[in-house]
């Protein structure tokens, strides 16, 4: 079996799900299995899921196909995580990146350091790090 492009790990002491890309291009059956695996992680995480709190990692992802992109786009829009933090370097990744910023919580930073921090310390959203 071909390893997945991405990394899921949820850690339940802290409410977190680190979710890393690799730098492959996806086609829809990748992202389907990639929705049901974000769906696992929220669920081994138990709780509610309004206290979750969600890293992507994105640094080493690459601009993904509009139907591709659409399907991540539904699946940040309508998760119910407290805060999602994105972390993208690459100037193409941030302006794809940025238009995932569909509802309160979900920031973009230009480190994990930077991401994680504000995931980890009682703060409100903000726009850009």
């Amino acid at each position: 079996m071909q390893a997945k492009p991405y990394r899921i790990v949820a850690d339940p002491t802290q409410s977190l799900i680190t979710i890393t890309f690799d730098s492959v291009f996806w086609d829809m059956a990748v992202a389907e299995q990639f929705m049901r695996d974000c769906t696992a992680a929220v669920v081994a995480l138990g709780g509610s899921a309004e206290q979750h709190l969600i890293l992507v990692d994105l640094h080493n992802a690459v601009v993904q196909s509009q139907d591709v992109f659409d399907k991540m786009l539904a699946l940040v829009g309508s998760a119910t995580a407290a805060r999602i933090a994105l972390v993208a370097s690459a100037p193409l990744a941030r302006m794809q990146t940025k238009r995932l910023q569909v509802r309160d919580g979900v920031v973009m930073f230009a480190t994990v350091e930077s991401a994680r921090a504000w995931l980890l310390e009682p703060a409100t959203p903000r726009q850009v790090a």
